[in-house]
């Protein structure tokens, strides 16, 4: 074997090559990045935010403002929804915790709650509430699993209002889309 002695352009060559190859990632990981965080501006019922760009905005239904999913999830999608409910303008944040959760419970299978705590939100008093239910796909003909559907829900009172907002997510897709929907939640303004 000979042991072929390189040079000083062969080596810069190879720097050269590595620098670039590092540079090309970096800024391929900023455009995928920006690809995802695309937002598109919200605003109904003196509610603003911004939402996430290229998910489903369904029908509202009662006392929602606003329901939109990510059809990319894996098994079911990640939901938002963002609701105002009038109440009175004493109302105490565990009043309207007990109403929403009795009526996931008559409208939810094998709804628990897990957890739920006065909390402070990008400064904003509101009470956090976590639990779990089980979804499945009601179309007999898919031979689907049923999912574990992990949910958190935000309840801010201000005077005679309560805004709830949700975050709906498959168990294994929850920590990992949690940051998003906390980006979500700073830009609610009401």
């Amino acid at each position: 074997m000979s042991n072929k002695n390189s040079s000083l352009g062969d080596r810069f060559a190879e720097i050269t090559v590595v620098t670039l190859a590092v540079i090309a990632l970096a800024a391929g990981w900023f455009y995928k990045s920006s690809v995802e965080n695309r937002s598109v501006a919200f605003e109904a019922d003196g509610l603003s935010a911004q939402v996430p760009s290229g998910w489903l905005q369904s029908n509202t239904r009662g006392d929602e403002i606003l329901s939109v999913t990510d059809l990319s999830s894996n098994g079911f999608g990640t939901t938002y929804v963002v609701r105002n409910m009038p109440v009175p303008a004493d109302t105490d944040p565990s009043q309207v915790v007990t109403q929403l959760t009795l009526g996931y419970g008559q409208n939810l299978t094998a709804f628990r709650v897990l957890d739920q705590k006065a909390v402070s939100v990008y400064g904003r008093s509101a009470y956090e509430v976590s639990y779990v239910y089980v979804e499945s796909n009601p179309d007999m003909t898919h031979a689907e699993l049923p999912s574990v559907v992990k949910g958190l829900d935000y309840i801010f009172v201000d005077g005679g209002q309560a805004v709830v907002v949700t975050y709906w997510a498959e168990e294994e897709n929850f920590d990992a889309d949690l940051g998003r929907f906390y980006l979500f939640l700073e830009t609610l303004k009401f």
